[in-house]
């Protein structure tokens, strides 16, 4: 009775110890081999992207660019992340219907001592200990289920296939999202610095008019509207600055950092003269049609679901299966039992209350629920193409007309305030034309901002987005 008590113990200390070393680390691949080679599977899925999983990234020691910005989110950003994260997933359940292919082999054994008065196996009543120990190997192999193991995998292929272009597709809206924020600080910055220049001006346009109504020139109605220009400017730059703080918060969310983290960014100048589009629209469209991630996931859905037609039809068929086995019973007081078994098993379904009937009309619906969600994606992206397309032209536009502006209102508010401090020209003549010098530039600053923010949805809607490079000047977009 004892030494049951301890073998007992023993088998529930070693049991907790299994267990305690498979939960330790639950991304342990301990015992767990890719015998079929998923992870490469998703590698070549996901070429020019780079798997954030294992990866330790921190902010660089100098000025953060637009490119290192890029790199950062897309390693630590949770939508990135969670993304990828569905693709390894997709790639394990890809293993998991290959290894249909292979037979199952199961092992089983025990051990057990009888005390007392009992019965024997020939039925006669003893109350001599008796010990039964038996061990067995069982394996169970599908030979031919009429195209619904081969469906089930050409299903899950198909499903990794639009995990891998979902993650595609989340990567490179991640990186215009960066673009969008990155620059959306820049242009908050220099925002900051247009207001404090129009604050400055304001202020030194108050001076001149309290001067001259010293001098008995201005009247007090000049400097009450200069002091009224002077709040309203105070008041801007008060915005901006908060517009600043609120801007870098969002960026170092999107990098994958707490909203507090400081940033010193290194953005590149928009150049004096922007490049003209000389691509056809018809190239751009045929361009994205190949390179849209989310169109090829939306056509891989489509495939997945005609696995799924042939998944479902053969639910209904028959199936074939060769089992075999050995057992083995040693037992005291009779003779050791040692024997093999091995068998063919065939399935037919002859009725099934019509379930596979509607589970074929069901995968079929799915099927044209797809094929209309990729007709839609299809016709989102000429959309898309076509909007990003104009876009960058009109920003273009914007940008040369706004240099122009910047310049012209920068020397009418020089006329107007010499004007004003000889005596010819009047205080609401001064403050107008440093009104529009303000706006000009925070005009400039919208112009530069859109025109980053164009480039980067332009070459999102072809497709082409995998990191900085294709926003750089040596890469410049059609």
């Amino acid at each position: 009775m004892r030494k049951a008590f301890f073998v007992v113990c023993a088998a529930s200390l070693l049991c907790t110890a299994v267990a305690r070393l498979a939960c330790a680390d639950p991304k342990s691949d301990l015992f767990q081999p890719d015998f079929f080679g998923t992870g490469t599977a998703l590698q070549m899925r996901t070429r020019g992207l780079t798997d954030p999983f294992g990866r330790i990234c921190q902010l660089p020691g100098d000025a953060l660019t637009l490119s290192a910005a890029i790199d950062l989110a897309l390693c630590r950003n949770p939508a990135t992340r969670s993304a990828w994260a569905a693709a390894h997933q997709q790639a394990a359940a890809l293993g998991a219907a290959e290894s249909a292919w292979l037979p199952d082999i199961s092992a089983t054994g025990s051990a057990s001592r009888t005390f007392g008065t009992h019965q024997d196996d020939s039925g006669v009543v003893t109350s001599a200990d008796q010990t039964t120990k038996d061990a067995a190997i069982n394996l169970s192999w599908t030979l031919y289920d009429f195209g619904g193991r081969e469906g089930r995998i050409r299903n899950a292929k198909y499903q990794l296939d639009v995990a891998a272009a979902t993650a595609g597709a989340v990567s490179q809206q991640t990186i215009v999202n960066v673009v969008q924020d990155f620059y959306g600080v820049v242009a908050a910055d220099a925002g900051l610095v247009a207001a404090q220049t129009t604050e400055s001006t304001a202020a030194h346009s108050l001076e001149i008019a309290r001067a001259l109504r010293g001098g008995g020139v201005a009247t007090l109605a000049d400097v009450l509207q200069a002091e009224t220009v002077y709040e309203q400017a105070a008041l801007s730059r008060i915005q901006a600055a908060q517009t600043v703080k609120t801007s870098r918060g969002g960026l170092a969310v999107l990098i994958g950092f707490t909203a507090e983290q400081p940033l010193k960014l290194a953005a590149d100048g928009v150049p004096a003269q922007a490049p003209a589009l000389t691509s056809r629209m018809e190239d751009l469209m045929a361009e994205a049609a190949k390179q849209r991630p989310d169109l090829a996931a939306a056509r891989a859905s489509v495939d997945a679901a005609v696995a799924e037609v042939t998944v479902a039809r053969a639910a209904g068929r028959p199936s074939i299966s060769i089992t075999a086995g050995r057992t083995t019973v040693n037992q005291s007081g009779t003779p050791t039992q040692s024997y093999g078994q091995v068998g063919i098993n065939l399935t037919v379904p002859i009725f099934t209350g019509f379930s596979v009937g509607y589970g074929v009309r069901q995968a079929q619906a799915a099927l044209e629920s797809q094929e209309v969600n990729a007709e839609q994606i299809r016709l989102n992206v000429s959309l898309d193409v076509w909007n990003a397309y104009h876009s960058l032209d009109s920003a273009n536009q914007q940008l040369a007309a706004t240099a122009t502006l910047v310049a012209t209102a920068s020397n009418n508010q020089d006329v107007a305030l010499g004007r004003y401090q000889a005596g010819v020209g009047t205080i609401l003549d001064l403050l107008t034309a440093q009104t529009a010098a303000a706006s000009a530039r925070q005009v400039r600053i919208a112009a530069e901002f859109n025109w980053e923010v164009a480039r980067a949805r332009l070459a999102l809607a072809l497709g082409r987005l995998s990191g900085a490079q294709p926003l750089s000047a040596e890469a410049p977009l059609p």
